[in-house]
């Protein structure tokens, strides 16, 4: 049987060019490494600025290497990217475009959209990777949401 891994961290990353970065991406290919090797096929993002953008081009790079693997999209609401830098929102096109499946929980934004979109994700999950450095955040919310849940958490 498949397995369902979801993904959760900061909008904010450590500088392209910094060691902080280079650290987090070899975090990021072991915990996604050891997530496959559990079984994970199908991976889900946020689709947020940040660490939801670069774990979804992580695992879009994977599929061509590995066709198994399987990227949804969870949107909290259709205009999510509108505020996005134009980089960003071209970043979170292309992982649209790419995905498997994009799945919008709500046309509009409302108070709790996110959380409730982060509570879909780890709801549909076996395991999370999780790329928290504030536990007071939506992200460590949601960390705290799947280890309520006993869902396996990859901590990066």
């Amino acid at each position: 049987m498949d397995l369902t891994c979801c993904f959760t961290g900061h909008r904010d990353l450590p500088k392209a060019d910094s060691a902080e970065y280079a650290a987090l991406m070899l975090a990021l290919e072991r915990a996604v490494s050891d997530a496959v090797r559990a079984g994970c096929r199908r991976f889900l993002v946020g689709g947020a600025k940040g660490f939801d953008l670069l774990a979804g081009e992580w695992i879009l790079a994977l599929k061509k290497v590995d066709p198994s693997i399987s990227l949804l999209v969870y949107i909290p609401y259709r205009a999510q990217a509108s505020a996005f830098p134009p980089a960003d929102r071209a970043r979170y096109q292309t992982l649209l475009s790419e995905a498997d499946e994009a799945l919008c929980l709500s046309e509009t934004y409302h108070p709790g959209c996110l959380r409730e979109r982060n509570a879909r994700m780890v709801q549909d999950a076996d395991y999370c990777i999780a790329y928290v450095r504030r536990s007071r955040s939506g992200s460590g919310q949601t960390m705290q949401m799947a280890e309520a849940k006993g869902l396996t958490v990859l901590r990066i």
